[in-house]
């Protein structure tokens, strides 16, 4: 008999992806949306390292082909964020001021189409999710 307590690897994989995609809507937000989502703390760095944690879901078997690209495109583009050059800390003052630095906009942008990428693999990934919660 398996362990209650260990999880699969396809579990662990969906619920990697599930902070993903939190993170990338999140990114796709207002600057002060994305403050509050994240408790204005440390908001502009917590949201890169998130997302660039996405790198452990290539080669996972979540996406289709076309969407892993999409997956690496994005987090090229978030990786050159410069998140330490950018006021952190906790409070809304300091975090809107990084979350408004001109480097968050593209991707903003890019997060936006993403979700439209990735759709197919969020609708699977919240039904496999919603059949472990009402699992016996």
């Amino acid at each position: 008999m398996s362990d209650p307590q260990q999880i699969s690897v396809l579990e662990a994989s969906h619920l990697a992806y599930d902070v993903f995609i939190f993170t990338v809507e999140t990114l796709s937000c207002l600057p002060e949306e994305q403050c509050e989502a994240m408790g204005d703390y440390n908001t502009a760095w917590e949201l890169r390292d998130d997302a660039l944690a996405g790198h452990y879901l290539i080669g996972s078997g979540l996406f289709t082909e076309h969407q892993e690209s999409a997956v690496l495109t994005f987090l090229a583009a978030v990786h050159p964020v410069p998140v330490d050059d950018m006021p952190a800390g906790s409070g809304r003052v300091p975090n809107l001021a990084a979350m408004q630095h001109p480097a968050w906009e593209p991707i903003r942008s890019l997060s936006k189409d993403l979700l439209a990428t990735l759709a197919s693999a969020t609708e699977a990934n919240r039904a496999f999710l919603a059949a472990q919660t009402n699992a016996p």
